[in-house]
C-alpha cells in the first residue's frame, strides 16, 4: 500500500509539473502578444491577428476546460485579417484581449452573417458573463441590425478586456473579428455596405434594362440572363453578404439556412443561356453535353441544401463553380473560332469570373491569407461579368438586325438564285451520267487491257494446234501453260468484277497478313510464258519471312498490272525484278525493269489523279492507261502511294510502301 501511494504521488507531481510548464509558456506567449487599442483617434480595428484560435473537433469542450493550461497552450495566432476554418462541424474558440482608452461604448463585432451560433464569455468584476448570438437568434435580440453580429462589452478605460468567443456553423466557418467604438460604427457600415450597395445598383439597372428588352424582343436568351442575374445577385447579397437580416425574421432564417440554393439556381439559368447564346449544340457539342450533366449536379445541390446537408451542398457548389466557367470558356473559344463575334464578351466575362471564383476558393481553403478584400472578390467579379454578358446580348441583337437587313437584300434576288439552283441541279445530273458512262468505259477498257495478253497467247496456242504444227510432245509441253492461262483469265475476271464493285462503293478494303514471297512467285509464274516470248528474265527478290498487311485481291491485281506493264515496255533480252526492301515498320515493294524508261514529265503525267495516259510497248502493244490508274487507287486503299523512278534508256521502277508485320 505504501508503494502504491508513493507511485500515485509521483504521477500527480508529474502532471502538476506538466500543467505548470504549459501554463507558464501560455502566459509568456499571451503577454508577449501585442494588444489592440481603441482610442478617440483609432475608433475601429481588425483584431483577428491579435487573437488566439483553437478548433475543438469534438465540439464538447466548455469554457472551464478551454481555460485549462493544457488547452490554452494549443491556441494559435492567425496570420490573416479574417479567421477562416473551412466547412467544419467543429467548434471554433477565440481568445483575445484589447484596450479602450475612451469613454464611448465599445462593440466586439463578427462581420459575417452566416454563423449559426456565437457565444461571448468574459468576466465582469469577477462574475462570468455569457452572451449568446448567431443567425438563429431572433432579430429583435440583436444589438445592431447589420449583416453580422455585435456584442456591447463593458470596457474600463485603459484596462485590458479579456474575452472568449465560441462559434459553430453549418456553413464555411468564417469569423472576421473587429472592435469599434460608437463613433467607429460608420466605418464598419461603410466596409460592409458600400461595395455591396454599388453592386446592387448595377444589378438593378441591368435587370430593368434587360427586362424591357426581353418584353420588346421576346428572345429567350434575355429570359435566361434575367434568371441568372436574379439568383446570382440573391446569392451574393442575401446569402453571402447576409442582407437577409433586413427582410424580416421568418425570411431571414429561411435564407440563412437555404440561401445557398441561389448559387445552384443561378447555374440552372446560366447553362441554357450559354448553350443557346453561343450555339453550343453546333460549335461545342461535347461541352454542351457536359454542361447538361452539370445541370443535374446543380439540381442535386439544391436538393441537398433543402434536405439540410449543407457540407455536401457547399462541396457540390464549389465543384459547379469551377467546372461550369471552364466549360463556358471552352464553348466561347469554340464559337469565336467559328467567327461568332459576340462570343468574345462571354470569353472575357467568364474568364474574369473564374479568376474571381478561383481566388475566392484558394483563399477560402487557406492556401493564401485572407484580407479585407476577401468578401468583395465575388461581388466585384460578378458585377463585371454580368455587365459584359449584357453587352454580349446587345451586340448579338445588333448582329441579328444586320442579318435581317442582309436577308431582305437576299430575298430580292430569290428568282435568280432559284434559276441558278435549277441549272446547278441539271449540271449535277449531267455530271452523274458522265461519271456513270466513264465507269462503264473504264470497266470495258480494263477488261481489254488485263485480259488481252493471256487471251492472245491462248489463241495462238490453239491456232498452232489447229494447224497441226505441234507435235505430241509440244502439246504436252504447252498443256500446262494452257491451264495456267485459263486460271489467270478466271482470276482476272474475278478481280475486275471486284474492281467494278469498288467503283460503285460496294466493296471494302479488308487488310490481312500476306506472305509476300509466295504471292510474288505465283504472279511471276503466271507471266513466265509472256516474258519468254520476248526472252525477258523475271526475278523475285523477296525474303521468305516478309509479311505485309494489305487486301490480298487488291495487292495481287496491283502486282500483276505492274509486272504486265514492265514486260510490255522492256525490250528483247531484258530483265524484270519483283522485290521488296523491308524498312522499320513498312515494306517497300517495287517492280523494276531494264526497259526504255521515261522522262520526268512523262512520269508525273502517269501519276496524275485522273490520268489515262498510255503509250505503245516495245512491240507496239496497246493500252488504255486504266491498269495503272487501278494500281494507284488500290495502293492508296491499302495505305500506300504509288511512285516512279525512271530515266530515259535506263529502265523504270514502280514502288510503294505498305505496313509490315513482325
Amino acid at each position: 500500500m505504501y508503494l502504491v501511494r508513493v507511485t500515485r504521488c509521483i504521477h500527480a507531481l508529474r502532471h502538476l509539473l506538466s500543467y505548470t510548464t504549459l501554463f507558464l509558456l501560455f502566459t509568456l506567449r499571451v503577454f508577449a502578444d501585442p494588444v489592440p487599442r481603441l482610442t478617440p483617434q483609432q475608433t475601429y480595428q481588425k483584431i483577428v491577428q491579435y487573437t488566439s484560435w483553437y478548433v475543438d473537433e469534438s465540439a464538447q469542450l466548455t469554457l472551464d476546460e478551454i481555460r485549462q493550461p493544457f488547452y490554452h497552450a494549443l491556441f494559435r495566432s492567425s496570420n490573416s485579417e479574417i479567421g477562416a476554418f473551412g466547412v467544419t462541424s467543429s467548434a471554433i474558440w477565440a481568445h483575445g484581449r484589447f484596450v479602450a482608452t475612451g469613454t464611448d461604448k465599445v462593440y466586439l463585432l463578427a462581420e459575417f452573417a452566416n454563423i449559426d451560433s456565437l457565444t461571448l464569455y468574459y468576466y465582469d468584476h469577477g462574475a462570468l458573463k455569457m452572451i449568446p448570438s448567431g443567425s438563429r437568434m431572433p432579430l429583435k435580440d440583436r444589438i445592431l441590425p447589420i449583416p453580422g453580429f455585435a456584442f456591447e462589452v463593458p470596457v474600463a478605460a485603459g484596462e485590458p478586456f479579456e474575452f472568449w468567443l465560441r462559434a459553430r456553423t453549418g456553413n464555411a466557418a468564417i469569423i472576421p473579428l473587429s472592435i469599434a467604438t460608437e463613433k467607429g460604427l460608420p466605418r464598419v457600415f461603410a466596409g460592409m455596405y458600400v461595395i455591396e450597395l454599388a453592386y446592387a445598383g448595377v444589378v438593378v439597372a441591368l435587370f430593368l434594362y434587360n427586362l424591357s428588352l426581353c418584353l420588346w424582343i421576346r428572345d429567350r436568351n434575355y429570359l435566361y440572363y434575367l434568371g441568372y442575374l436574379f439568383f446570382l445577385a440573391s446569392f451574393v447579397l442575401l446569402y453571402l453578404r447576409g442582407f437577409h437580416v433586413m427582410l424580416g425574421e421568418t425570411l431571414s432564417h429561411f435564407l440563412n439556412m437555404y440561401g445557398i440554393c441561389f448559387a445552384g439556381a443561378s447555374y440552372l439559368f446560366a447553362i441554357p443561356f450559354s448553350i443557346s447564346f453561343l450555339k453550343g449544340r453546333i460549335y461545342a457539342p461535347y461541352a454542351t453535353r457536359a454542361l447538361r450533366a452539370l445541370g443535374i449536379v446543380a439540381w442535386a445541390a439544391i436538393a441537398c441544401s433543402l434536405a439540410g446537408w449543407r457540407p455536401i451542398t457547399i462541396a457540390l457548389q464549389e465543384l459547379i463553380s469551377v467546372v461550369a466557367p471552364v466549360l463556358f470558356i471552352w464553348m466561347a473559344i469554340k464559337a469565336y473560332r467559328k467567327k461568332y463575334k459576340p462570343a468574345i464578351y462571354f470569353l472575357i466575362a467568364w474568364t474574369l469570373l473564374l479568376a474571381s471564383i478561383a481566388s475566392f476558393a484558394v483563399i477560402n481553403m487557406r492556401l493564401l491569407p485572407m484580407n479585407n478584400w476577401y468578401f468583395h472578390i465575388l461581388p466585384i467579379g460578378s458585377a463585371i461579368e454580368v455587365v459584359l454578358l449584357s453587352l454580349a446580348l446587345g451586340y448579338r441583337y445588333a448582329l441579328l438586325e444586320r442579318e435581317k437587313i442582309a436577308l431582305q437584300q437576299v430575298n430580292l434576288q430569290i428568282v435568280k438564285e432559284q434559276n441558278a439552283l435549277l441549272e446547278q441541279k441539271v449540271e449535277e445530273r449531267t455530271q452523274e451520267l458522265k461519271e456513270s458512262n466513264h465507269v462503264k468505259d473504264k470497266l470495258l477498257s480494263i477488261i481489254s487491257h488485263d485480259l488481252r495478253t493471256p487471251l492472245n497467247n491462248l489463241s495462238g496456242l490453239l491456232e498452232l494446234d489447229d494447224m497441226k504444227k505441234l507435235s505430241a510432245g509440244e502439246l504436252k509441253q504447252f498443256s500446262l501453260a494452257l491451264r495456267q492461262k485459263i486460271k489467270y483469265i478466271t482470276d482476272s475476271i474475278y478481280n475486275i468484277l471486284n474492281w467494278s464493285l469498288s467503283q460503285m462503293d460496294r466493296i471494302k478494303t479488308r487488310p490481312g497478313k500476306i506472305p509476300l514471297q509466295e504471292m510474288a512467285r505465283q504472279i511471276i509464274h503466271t507471266y513466265r510464258f509472256t516474258a519468254d516470248q520476248k526472252n525477258i528474265r523475271l526475278y523475285e527478290a523477296i525474303p521468305p519471312e516478309t509479311i505485309v498487311l494489305a487486301d490480298r485481291h487488291q495487292l495481287e491485281l496491283v502486282l500483276r498490272n505492274l509486272l504486265d506493264n514492265a514486260i510490255k515496255f522492256t525490250p528483247q533480252d531484258g530483265e524484270i525484278v519483283l522485290g521488296c526492301r523491308p524498312e522499320k515498320e513498312r515494306v517497300e515493294i517495287y517492280v523494276s525493269d531494264t526497259g526504255r524508261g521515261m522522262t520526268t514529265s512523262q512520269a508525273e503525267r502517269l501519276l496524275q489523279e485522273t490520268s489515262l495516259y498510255s503509250t505503245g510497248g516495245t512491240r507496239d502493244e496497246k493500252g488504255t492507261g486504266l491498269g495503272l490508274q487501278l494500281c494507284k487507287e488500290f495502293v492508296a486503299n491499302n495505305g500506300g502511294v504509288l511512285q516512279i523512278k525512271s530515266e530515259p534508256g535506263k529502265g523504270t521502277e514502280f514502288y510503294f510502301r505498305l505496313p509490315g508485320t513482325a
